[in-house]
């Protein structure tokens, strides 16, 4: 039986580096896109010689189509579709950058639906799923994060159209929502003040930081098997960051 196949964009590291790793431990085989074409590449070979990986800017309409015929020309099918690529800006919103807002709009809306486009063809054929990135940031407002609150929230509104669109063609789309990751881009937030790593693991229950392979977890389970009659779902992983209700001082760490 031949290995199903993952399309990981923004899998040079992070989540998407991540997923990459626990799905060919799982026996699928990869494509990383990423802006860091050396990066996906080495990161691909790491995973197995059959794996590939590739420079793409998601934003790129036909840079996107041109990645995904060199998928299909390697493998001949595609039966996931991984959106991990992602940037983040902050900033006040009365003197926000509109081309830094264009950039956030293209990278995480634009970039998950192109390549969604590029891959649909073949997740109709293969029954695929597909997952794509929201965020904490999608159900409660974070200041200074304008652009990235709006895409992120964007991002629902396009996992639900996608699922009940293409739902009859049996392609499952489901968001992940995670909360505060061990990443570059959150310790980015905690260098410049932007977040404050105390209150953050404060207020989540589970009293820490998400690490990447948390988040990859779940996605491998949305691709799975397991998850075949769930799709249109926005699903937190986020230590239960959004549920904690407590306001009364009790919510240190450790406590």
């Amino acid at each position: 039986m031949t290995a199903p196949v993952a399309v990981i964009s923004g899998g040079a590291r992070g989540i998407g580096a991540a997923t990459a790793e626990r799905l060919t431990k799982n026996g699928w085989q990869v494509a990383l896109l990423d802006l860091n074409a050396e990066g996906a590449q080495a990161q691909a070979d790491q995973l197995g010689p059959d794996n590939l990986g590739l420079g793409c800017d998601v934003s790129d309409p036909s840079a996107v189509q041109e990645a995904i015929d060199q998928v299909g020309a390697h493998f001949g099918r595609i039966d996931a579709v991984i959106s991990a690529a992602g940037n983040i800006a902050r900033g006040p919103a009365e003197s926000f950058d509109l081309g830094v807002w264009q950039k956030h709009l293209d990278i995480h809306l634009t970039g998950t639906l192109l390549l969604a486009q590029a891959c649909h063809g073949y997740l109709a054929q293969s029954k695929g799923s597909i997952v794509t990135f929201a965020s904490v940031a999608s159900t409660f407002g974070l200041p200074g994060r304008v652009a990235y609150g709006t895409v992120k929230t964007g991002m629902v509104g396009l996992t639900r159209t996608l699922a009940a669109e293409w739902g009859p063609q049996g392609i499952r789309v489901n968001a992940v929502a995670p909360g505060y990751v061990d990443t570059e881009m959150v310790r980015s937030g905690f260098r410049s003040g932007t977040i404050n790593e105390d209150l953050v693991l404060s207020r989540t229950p589970l009293r820490r930081l998400a690490q990447p392979d948390d988040i990859a977890g779940v996605i491998e389970f949305l691709v799975s098997p397991a998850a075949s009659f769930i799709t249109g779902v926005l699903l937190p992983v986020d230590g239960g960051l959004i549920i904690d209700g407590r306001f009364d001082g009790a919510s240190v760490p450790g406590a």
